[in-house]
């Protein structure tokens, strides 16, 4: 028998527990990092917050670590701790089910390719967002923050070998597809679903909070696309590995695409990637048939449920 069931507690108070154990999971990871980063690195801590592009491919490395245990540790662990003494199973929380029938991962593996063009489109529009004077000094910090992130991604996605794009897929795709999925879909959006009694809005929420943890004002809108993607991956397909897949996809394709244009294979870069001439019409045909393609897994979900029960 478990000690704890937070299943038992309101979910405010689940949230509030689930808070508790990401703050703790990400200063105690922080922590350790920092303190190797004092032993490994010769410029210690310094080195990191002096992070260009010019700096020693060692310092980029330990950085590429640091945000992937980091993310284990504010995300997955503290995901799956809290899925643990929720209800019977932390397996039935999560839904680590098999996606079934199995031809529903191409379903997984192609959807985010087909919001790209909506994503693009709302990148273009989220970017072009202008503030009332009033608000100028608020809107030039959040556009230097903007390309303080884009320098920051251009670093990360960095790579000169084979090696070196096998490590930034494991860091930029594997370990956020894992821990984003594992703490947004499978434990904040079940506990909003239960807390407000409807899918739709668990979703919505979930979305808005997995957009805004991310900290772009200027990237809000297509993280918010991929989130409500995400989410409703995991609804109609009952199974984490449904928006898992789906974010590796997402990830691993920039990293791939980024890896290619540095070794000049390809001109496109992984920003530009997806972005087609008369961006508006194809935003709204990959709108309309993301809005189809989930339409249809919705009922065919219903479905389902009404048959198993």
């Amino acid at each position: 028998m478990k000690l704890f069931d937070f299943s038992r507690f309101h979910p405010f108070w689940q949230l509030l527990l689930l808070l508790a154990f990401v703050v703790a999971g990400m200063c105690v990871f922080s922590f350790l990092m920092f303190l190797f980063g004092m032993v490994f690195l010769e410029g210690g801590i310094d080195e990191i917050a002096s992070l260009s592009s010019n700096s020693p491919e060692n310092v980029r490395l330990f950085l590429k670590w640091m945000q992937g245990l980091v993310q284990i540790g504010a995300m997955l662990i503290p995901a799956l701790i809290f899925a643990y003494f929720y209800g019977e199973s932390p397996f039935k929380m999560l839904k680590i089910n098999k996606i079934k029938p199995f031809w529903r991962i191409g379903i997984a593996i192609s959807i985010p390719f087909i919001l790209l063009p909506l994503a693009g489109s709302l990148a273009e529009w989220n970017y072009a967002v202008k503030f009332p004077d009033f608000l100028a000094s608020l809107e030039q910090y959040l556009h230097r923050q903007e390309d303080s992130a884009a320098a920051m991604t251009a670093i990360f996605l960095h790579a000169e070998t084979g090696w070196g794009l096998l490590l930034n897929l494991l860091i930029i795709a594997v370990i956020p597809a894992l821990a984003e999925e594992f703490l947004f879909r499978g434990v904040i959006q079940n506990v909003l679903k239960q807390w407000l009694r409807n899918v739709h809005w668990a979703v919505i929420v979930t979305a808005l909070i997995f957009s805004a943890i991310h900290g772009q004002f200027f990237g809000f809108l297509p993280r918010f696309a991929l989130g409500l993607m995400l989410g409703y991956l995991f609804v109609t397909m009952r199974s984490i590995w449904a928006p898992v897949i789906a974010h590796f996809v997402n990830n691993a394709t920039a990293v791939i695409v980024a890896f290619l244009e540095s070794q000049a294979i390809i001109e496109t870069s992984a920003e530009d990637f997806g972005v087609m001439k008369n961006a508006e019409m194809w935003g709204l045909i990959s709108a309309a048939a993301t809005v189809m393609i989930f339409w249809a897994m919705w009922r065919r979900n219903k479905r389902e449920l009404a048959m198993e029960s």
